[in-house]
């Protein structure tokens, strides 16, 4: 017995068994700054067990190979969630490595959280090298016993794997992290594919009569009693224009009508503001499709996926949308994005919006590149020639324009760097953004003056809105933390990331001018457009007219746990693997959670109202397969 615990202990099994929970153990600790031994071992090893207790039934000969082949293929795993998380302050899915062809644009950010440390994860085959060369006969021993005994492990991994999720399957996954912290990284993604694969009913009229029903109580759950959109005041001022609506990289609300050493950072759009509407307290609420979900939440006043990129489930659809509805009042429809079509599934996504015709990188070409794409000075300069077309050719036009310049990095070739900024700025990402948005920021002022000198101005609707949040994740270092908390005047908190400016203007019109503070999001900006045009939308939608209601109940999922809401006086934000739960003050962008004797249950009915919103709008994009 003493002679084959020896053996067992130089064994292949046994040591890629220690090496993997190790690892385990230092993934959890550092992405979830849990350190539970047990729990590594009960919830991730019972599944990677599975597998090499296979390898020993299974193989007598090339183990080695198989067990190195899973060591690296884990490893690289870890150091991929752990690059991931940093960047988008969240875990990644199951779904998340089927999109690896999608990292494209944030493949050079998301190098530059790569560690030294992270390393760690890879020394054991440093370790083997060693072994090797000291031994060269370190090889699986034979051990009569190991056939049972493997299979005694396969079995009883498997017993741990089903229970576990057995007794996990009927619990939601409000947060990847929470959820993976007390349940495990590989439970946690066998329940979220389980829940996204399983059929459920949910009690709601999407056509008819009925439709009208369920527009009050989505009405209800934000708080407002329902009034027709014919009944809201200024419905139909802008009618019969043109409508272009201008989606900006990564452009947050803190830069605007702001100056450093003395310079405007967007002076277009501060001179803008002066005759235009803007709606100040505006959220971003994408999910893990980014630019394109807000793409989707533009055009169709519905929730994104989450942990889904929505633009990945549409194809074939034809969704109920911004273009569609303005197609049955004569309108011909157009987006216009310098990326590449492919990317975001936008080959599929523009179809089953509606649009009637889309430009992509291949129009644009690969001239004046800032990037990965022209810049946005070319790119306005070939949108323009293009809607001058269409503008010729139909009495009415939708264009969604959709800048790229302004992207992470934010690393500007020195002719396009207009700001002289202070020393401190200089090299840093917080510069860099600052940089760029100057830059978007005079290439629409070119594009302004293009549709002035056009003719299109005074009969449109202009309208634009930030995509996402630019300065976020652990791309910013210290440093950048005390330059904005310098700049804004304040600390930079969640609000400040994820509030995004969205102005409406429609020229010749006093009355649509002005600064609105009612709370919304871009799933509100559909309905707000279509009150200036006239049209009453005919399907459900889930945001509202921002300059008609003021309450309003706003649901993420992405970058913060489901279940986190904004409500007209704070942001609540459910509890995640590192953070109880967290009450911003809208007003003084203050915690203050600590007011509250028992945070979870002071906003219990609001979060139950905002999960049975992202429920029908989930099961209305359902309906529609």
């Amino acid at each position: 017995m003493k002679e084959s615990f020896k053996r067992f202990i130089k064994s292949y099994f046994f040591f890629f068994t220690v090496v993997l929970t190790l690892k385990f153990i230092l993934l959890r600790y550092w992405l979830l700054y849990d350190f539970n031994p047990f729990a590594s071992l009960w919830f991730e090893m019972s599944l990677v067990l599975i597998v090499m207790s296979t390898f020993e039934l299974i193989f007598k000969r090339g183990k080695l190979v198989l067990y190195i082949f899973l060591d690296l293929l884990l490893s690289a795993l870890f150091v991929g969630m752990l690059i991931y998380e940093r960047y988008f302050s969240t875990i990644p899915t199951y779904y998340d490595l089927s999109q690896l062809n999608q990292v494209g644009s944030v493949n050079e950010s998301m190098w530059m959280l790569f560690d030294k440390t992270d390393l760690i994860f890879f020394s054991d085959f440093l370790l083997l090298v060693v072994l090797w060369f000291f031994s060269r006969k370190w090889s699986y021993p034979s051990i009569k016993t190991s056939k049972l005994a493997m299979t005694g492990v396969l079995v009883m991994s498997l017993v741990v794997t089903i229970v576990n999720f057995q007794m996990n399957k009927s619990e939601m996954v409000l947060d990847n992290a929470l959820f993976a912290k007390e349940n495990g990284f590989f439970q946690t993604q066998f329940i979220q594919y389980y829940h996204e694969n399983s059929n459920s009913e949910t009690a709601l009229a999407f056509t008819g009569e009925e439709q009208n029903v369920t527009l009050k109580r989505i009405q209800e759950l934000k708080g407002n009693d329902y009034v027709p959109m014919k009944e809201h005041e200024h419905f139909g001022i802008a009618k019969d224009r043109n409508l272009i609506v201008i989606q900006i990289e990564s452009l947050q609300g803190f830069v605007i009508g702001k100056s450093i050493n003395g310079q405007e950072i967007t002076p277009t759009i501060n001179q803008w503001l002066e005759d235009s509407l803007y709606f100040s307290d505006v959220y971003q609420q994408i999910g893990s499709g980014n630019t394109s979900d807000a793409e989707f939440l533009m055009n169709t006043s519905l929730y994104p996926l989450g942990n889904q990129a929505t633009t990945e489930q549409v194809g074939g659809m034809q969704l109920p949308s911004l273009p569609r509805m303005l197609g049955d009042q004569g309108y011909h429809s157009v987006t216009m994005h310098a990326d590449v079509v492919t990317y975001w599934n936008r080959d599929e996504l523009y179809p089953a919006l509606g649009f009637d015709d889309y430009y992509a990188k291949e129009f644009y070409g690969e001239k004046d590149t800032v990037g990965f794409g022209p810049s946005d000075g070319l790119f306005y300069e070939r949108s323009m020639d293009v809607i001058k077309e269409i503008s010729s050719n139909h009495k009415n036009f939708y264009a969604h324009v959709l800048s790229l310049t302004s992207h992470t990095p934010f690393e500007m070739p020195k002719d396009k760097e207009g700001l002289d900024l202070p020393a401190a700025y200089e090299g840093t990402l917080t510069g860099n953004y600052m940089q760029s948005v100057h830059y978007a920021d005079q290439s629409l002022g070119d594009f302004f003056q293009d549709l002035k000198d056009s003719g299109l101005w005074n009969n449109s609707v202009i309208a634009l809105y930030g995509d996402h949040s630019g300065l976020h994740g652990k791309l910013l270092k210290s440093e950048d933390q005390d330059l904005l908390e310098d700049f804004i005047g304040d600390r930079y908190s969640l609000l400040n990331r994820f509030n995004i400016p969205f102005i409406v203007g429609v020229p010749g019109k006093e009355e649509v001018s002005g600064v609105v503070d009612h709370i919304g999001g871009q799933i509100d900006m559909m309905p707000t457009l279509l009150n200036l045009l006239g049209v009453e939308p005919n399907t459900l939608y889930f945001g509202h007219n921002l300059w008609h209601y003021s309450d309003n109940l706003l649901g993420m999922r992405y970058y913060v746990p489901t279940s986190s809401f904004f409500n007209k006086n704070a942001f609540f934000i459910a509890k995640n693997s590192r953070f109880d739960e967290r009450i911003i003050d809208l007003a003084s962008n203050e915690r203050i959670e600590n007011e509250f004797e028992n945070p979870s249950s002071q906003f219990e009915d609001e979060r139950k109202d905002i999960l049975k919103l992202l429920q029908w709008s989930d099961a209305y994009f359902e309906s529609f397969k």
